[in-house]
């Protein structure tokens, strides 16, 4: 199935990002994400622990590759697959109940 196969690609994509940023087991600031602050800080900053008061504006983000258009258009190509074949297993299920006298 291409959702199985997508969910593993992003799964793996997700595993090489976070050994690139934590590879080295070191925890460190990554823009957007996470900030390593000193209590200086920390106090600086009326004690919030708030994430936003720390770690800056959004990161920016890498290009994939995906082109957008088309990817949704297959997800709905594969949407519209998925509901006709319910609606075939509907059919089947709603003639077999009507042989056994269901209804």
């Amino acid at each position: 199935m291409i959702a199985a196969k997508n969910d593993e690609i992003i799964v793996a994509k997700e595993a090489v990002w976070l050994y690139e940023k934590f590879g080295e087991g070191e925890y460190k600031d990554i823009l957007g994400l996470c900030k390593v602050a000193s209590l200086t800080e920390i106090e600086e900053k009326g004690w919030s622990l708030t994430p936003g008061a720390y770690v800056g504006g959004v990161a920016p983000v890498e290009d994939d590759g995906v082109d957008f258009e088309e990817r949704m258009a297959e997800i709905h190509r594969e949407l519209l697959s998925l509901q006709a074949e319910s609606n075939d297993l509907m059919d089947t299920i709603s003639n077999n109940m009507k042989e056994m006298g269901g209804l």
